[in-house]
């Protein structure tokens, strides 16, 4: 584990380095992907199927991951599948990811009949909207979108637990990451709630601009409600919004810091930080753990 400690006018911030995880696909995805195939391999799965934008970490690391371990893999794609893919899109492709496109309407039906299974489950079991040739539904494992389910949560939470165990994490008051579905910010949740740091505030800033349905996503996942849970708007628009005040922000952090910064989650996050701590709403006392969920290949996707 790596962590960097760095301080923004007076407030400590204890940054965990999830991007240095993996070299290729770092970050909390490959953590949310652990019990998906545990599962695959329980079923004699040959093919994991999961959904996504042309810019998804989640497909991203999926394919890497599918490849390494022998599976084929199906990335079911929000929109159209132009000819040119994104660089992201093109990794999936090189790593052996049979790329499907979806209309918004049949991505949104399929999210909504998948948040109700929190567990992956056989493409057998669902009712499938898309036209997906499936050689073998029965040893097709289906994930949602960003692999989010309640397994994932758990295996974050011992991802994180882990790090809350280290000496750099004493004393800490609050726990940051950046959001999208919500599932990462639920596994630092049950990690704090399993720790022996209390009390202590676990804020998402949103890179999605949803409002409160983060919110509800993760009390049904948790089946609570929790008071020590917030999420902050930091989406700056919308998802993938990219101004050039976030731009100037990443450029001078990374150049202050020496840590690196995706403009679509963790540079985001790291501003609305930023800002909150100039405004007053952490105190010179407080320390704050900021898990930093990698992504740092939406940087050239961004660029193309």
């Amino acid at each position: 584990m790596s962590f960097h400690s760095i301080t923004i006018n007076g407030v400590e911030i204890i940054v965990f380095r999830d991007d240095l995880n993996h070299a290729t696909v770092s970050g909390n995805k490959l953590h949310k992907l652990k019990p998906s195939f545990n599962a695959a391999n329980t079923h004699s799965c040959t093919t994991i199927l999961s959904f996504g934008g042309p810019f998804s970490n989640h497909l991203h690391a999926l394919a890497w991951a599918s490849k390494e371990s022998g599976f084929n893999s199906i990335g079911v794609v929000r929109g159209e599948l132009h000819a040119q893919l994104t660089p992201t899109l093109r990794d999936c492709a090189a790593w052996g990811m049979r790329l499907v496109a979806s209309t918004r309407k049949d991505y949104r039906a399929y999210q909504n009949a998948l948040a109700l299974t929190p567990q992956p489950c056989l493409a057998s079991e669902l009712k499938l909207t898309i036209d997906i040739a499936l050689d073998e539904p029965e040893r097709t494992l289906v994930i949602p979108e960003g692999g989010s389910n309640e397994a994932a949560i758990e295996s974050l939470n011992d991802a994180y637990s882990s790090v809350l165990r280290s000496q750099y994490c004493q004393g800490i008051t609050h726990a940051v990451c950046a959001t999208g579905t919500g599932a990462t910010l639920a596994g630092l949740y049950k990690a704090t709630k399993n720790s022996d740091i209390t009390p202590l505030s676990i804020v998402g800033i949103q890179a999605v601009a949803e409002q409160d349905a983060t919110l509800h996503r993760i009390h049904h996942w948790l089946k609570e409600q929790p008071t020590s849970v917030r999420i902050e708007a930091g989406h700056l628009g919308g998802f993938g919004k990219t101004p050039a005040e976030l731009m100037t922000f990443i450029d001078a952090f990374e150049t202050t810091f020496n840590v690196p910064l995706d403009p679509v989650y963790n540079g985001k996050a790291m501003l609305k930080i930023s800002q909150m701590i100039n405004a007053g709403a952490f105190k010179k006392s407080d320390k704050i753990l900021f898990i930093h969920t990698g992504g740092l290949q939406g940087k050239r996707s961004l660029n193309a």
